[in-house]
């Protein structure tokens, strides 16, 4: 898109004239009317092109598309050279703070556009994508809900004043309990010495004190460091299967999109189950046994997120349900050429690592849940750690006298608090800590991106460009196959039941 207020009468002028003689806007703008779409919205996006210049598969002819590219790149040129003159004096801040102020003015257009088609029915030969942008909303919404505590948290780059006073985020409540003992043995050993008048071998303490500066001090702080590395890394290698899974689930559905347009009902369900995956991940490694209906909208029914959640194993059976449909894509029998057998060996075999990846992931996954760190190096460090601080009151107490039990408080704040903050991320899944891992925001990340690949692959059936002919041949083939807007999702339900008998109970 752009902006009419950079460009002038000229560039106006050219654009217009190499449009107008691809169409009239009558008949979109009909079907605007009977959907109540904005006839802006309209202009926005279709400009002058007819519907049937969208489903025809012969958009432009080549006397078009030069005159169409022509003028387009005379006018952007004449646009880049106003932005270049006008814009070397904003500083740089303002340039950066107009990049994202575009992005999402950009990605907000977009999605705008597909409300449109979606409008005036461009996409009632794409149920998958149909169905995804309708609920993309209500899936929306039931997901920031779910991750609210991770998704609305103080970060670690929010700048200094914000991280230095937030309160939640420090999870003090995995070290409140000891540290109120430290401070209460403080309080005693103060009490001891300037109350009650009972004298402490000062000479002893101070052999003591120059004895554990040189072995303590060290020994712990290793032992600190150690632990903290440990579940460190721990945090980032489950951070790096939710990235793998990401990865593989967009593979997947980008090959069978390029490859399972000949069989687009089993594709269809390959992908939604492939894209079920990471939903039933997130709750199989949170140990959930509900499944929120709205966060599968467009993907799942309800009666199939009531068979995914009654699964022993839910990542397990969404794999092997999207296995199924994808072996059904690309069955080889008898009857197939050997060159086209071949092809469909390697599609399925492709298709087969990117879910094999999958379950890798959630395999590693329920290795960081069920191993935490061995229960003897924890519970020496925690013994050595409130050995450390119950002693050192009465190290300090006959130098500092009151001022001993704040000292102590900050300094077992400050060692107790490594120790908290290892134990906060060793088995970062939990949705009610706002320092694990939001897994309800990846989820929400895949499945936006499986609907944006499923659209964009709509988009271009829809306006011929996905090979000749295409859009004729795709429509042919759901005829032949009777799949509509109503009987698809009734022959979906059919084909499910009767996949009952043969599917894999985990």
């Amino acid at each position: 898109m752009y902006n009419s207020g950079r460009i002038d009468a000229s560039d106006h002028g050219r654009l217009n004239d190499s449009m107008s003689s691809i169409g009239t806007t009558s008949s979109i703008r009909r079907r605007a009317s009977t959907n109540s779409i904005p006839g802006g919205a309209m202009d926005l996006y279709y400009g002058h092109f007819s519907l049937a210049d969208f489903q025809d598969g012969k958009r432009f002819s080549a006397d078009d598309h030069t005159t169409i590219l022509r003028d387009t790149q005379t006018a952007m040129q004449n646009i880049s050279s106003r932005l270049l003159l006008g814009g070397t004096s904003s500083r740089p801040t303002a340039a950066v703070q107009d990049s994202k102020k575009n992005v999402n003015k950009s990605n907000n257009e977009s999605a705008a556009m597909d409300r449109v088609r979606l409008g005036v029915g461009l996409y009632r030969n794409f149920p998958l994508a149909r169905q995804a942008l309708q609920n993309s909303q209500n899936r929306q919404a039931a997901l920031k809900k779910g991750g609210h505590k991770q998704m609305n948290h103080v970060r670690g780059t929010d700048g200094w004043w914000r991280t230095l006073l937030t309160i939640e985020d420090r999870a003090l409540d995995n070290i409140l309990g000891p540290w109120l003992v430290v401070c209460c043995n403080a309080i005693l050993a103060c009490l001891l010495v300037e109350v009650w008048d009972i004298q402490l071998p000062v000479e002893a303490l101070e052999q003591w004190d120059t004895i554990y500066a040189l072995v303590l001090k060290t020994s712990l702080a290793f032992l600190l460091v150690f632990r903290l590395n440990r579940c460190a890394m721990r945090f980032w290698e489950a951070r790096g299967y939710w990235g793998n899974m990401n990865h593989q689930t967009r593979n997947l559905v980008g090959t069978l999109l390029m490859y399972g347009t000949h069989s687009p009902n089993n594709r269809d369900a390959a992908i939604q189950w492939g894209s079920a995956l990471c939903i039933s991940a997130k709750n199989f490694i949170r140990s959930e046994r509900h499944y929120e209906p709205n966060e599968l909208a467009g993907f799942l029914t309800r009666h199939q997120t009531k068979r995914l959640s009654e699964a022993n194993h839910g990542p397990l059976y969404a794999a092997s349900m999207c296995r199924h449909y994808i072996e059904k894509i690309f069955r080889v029998d008898a009857d197939t050429p050997p060159g086209l057998a071949h092809a469909y060996t390697v599609r399925m075999q492709e298709c087969e690592s990117y879910v094999a990846g999958m379950i890798e992931s959630v395999s590693g996954m329920e290795k960081i849940r069920s191993t935490p760190l061995p229960i003897a190096y924890v519970a020496h460090l925690r013994i050595f750690l409130i050995a450390y601080t119950f002693i050192l009151p009465y190290v300090w107490v006959n130098e500092w006298s009151w001022a001993t039990i704040p000292l102590t408080a900050v300094t077992a704040f400050a060692l107790l608090g490594i120790e908290g903050a290892s134990s906060e991320v060793e088995i970062p899944f939990s949705k009610n800590r706002t320092n694990h891992l939001a897994l309800d925001a990846y989820c929400l990340v895949i499945l936006e991106s499986v609907t944006c690949l499923v659209v964009q692959d709509a988009n271009l059936h829809v306006q011929g460009r996905k090979g000749k002919g295409s859009v004729d041949k795709f429509k042919m083939f759901r005829a032949t196959e009777e799949i509509d807007e109503a009987s698809y999702e009734s022959s979906s339900s059919e084909e499910e039941d009767d996949d009952d008998d043969n599917e894999i109970k985990v």
